[in-house]
């Protein structure tokens, strides 16, 4: 146990190194070869981070000595999808609003609740404004590919400045519910440290493609430190044996999602900008119940 601690205790300094390295990777190759990678990592890493939500579920209320009536909890959870998947096609733009605030919320949980004491209304506004930093760093990064997006999946056309409007408004906001948490005690953090992980993402995502900037941080920065979390809730520690248990459990929804969207993929007969809105729509549908399930979790 002490030596997989020694091993995890430095996961920061491992997600730099292999930034850097995808950044490399960027330079070295060309825009669609990054495509192909990043679509390989996120539906390997990205949807199996989120492939164990009814197993976590169900040891969340073992230990809350709840019941869990396992075909009622998994047909909630797939109507859920599939109600989140008809939002996209009736109300795409209400849709993609709630997909990015919820990504938002989600992607900043995950990198400070473990530095947080307690779970306030203020400490979602936190979580929630960082995330969506790093998310509209991404789109004034790629502020024209990003409309192109939302206008294929809304058909509405968002004026460029807006991005560096919200990222302005959430910095704010962000930078001050920061003093005011510190100023509390209610935070641990080393705030020239956080800067700094922000400076590194701006730089991979006006280097990188879109598609590919959002797999480095999806992946590297959210998805992997989430498996580890997961892995050490439900079975203890981080082990060969646990990482086993943990494919095991979650190998079947993996499998479906996969395969649904290699389906949509041949579908649109390989074009990727074609592919691209379902894509994202997809990763929004199966992102909303994993969000709602992560934060039980983390109470």
């Amino acid at each position: 146990m002490k030596k997989e601690n020694a091993v995890f205790e430095n996961l920061d300094g491992f997600l730099i190194v292999t930034t850097f390295l995808s950044l490399w990777f960027t330079i070295k190759v060309e825009s669609g070869v990054e495509d192909m990678v990043a679509y390989f990592l996120i539906l390997t890493f990205g949807i199996l981070h989120g492939a164990n939500d009814l197993k976590l579920i169900q040891a969340a209320n073992s230990q809350a000595k709840k019941k869990y009536d396992f075909l009622k909890v998994a047909s909630y959870y797939v109507l859920f999808i599939l109600f989140c998947a008809a939002l996209f096609y009736y109300l795409p733009i209400f849709a993609l609003s709630a997909f990015v605030i919820f990504s938002g919320y989600h992607f900043g949980e995950q990198h400070w609740s473990s530095k947080l004491n307690q779970q306030t209304h203020i400490i979602k506004w936190f979580y929630t404004s960082y995330g969506l930093v790093v998310l509209f760093l991404l789109f004034v990064s790629h502020a024209a590919v990003v409309n192109s997006v939302i206008e294929d999946i809304t058909g509405f056309v968002v004026p460029i400045k807006y991005y560096t409007y919200l990222l302005l408004f959430n910095g704010g906001l962000w930078g001050a519910l920061y003093l005011f948490l510190s100023r509390y005690r209610k935070l641990y953090s080393n705030w020239v440290k956080e800067v700094f992980y922000l400076v590194i993402f701006l730089i991979v995502f006006k280097m990188a493609s879109l598609l590919w900037a959002f797999a480095i941080y999806f992946i590297l920065w959210h998805s992997l430190p989430s498996l580890v979390d997961q892995i050490r809730f439900l079975y203890g520690g981080v082990t060969k044996k646990n990482i086993f248990l943990y494919l095991k459990t979650s190998i079947i929804y993996w499998a479906i999602s996969v395969i649904g969207l290699v389906l949509l993929y041949l579908f649109f007969g390989g074009q990727s900008d074609a592919f691209l809105p379902f894509f994202f729509s997809f990763l929004a549908a199966i992102t909303f119940p994993h969000v709602l399930v992560m934060t039980k979790l983390n109470k």
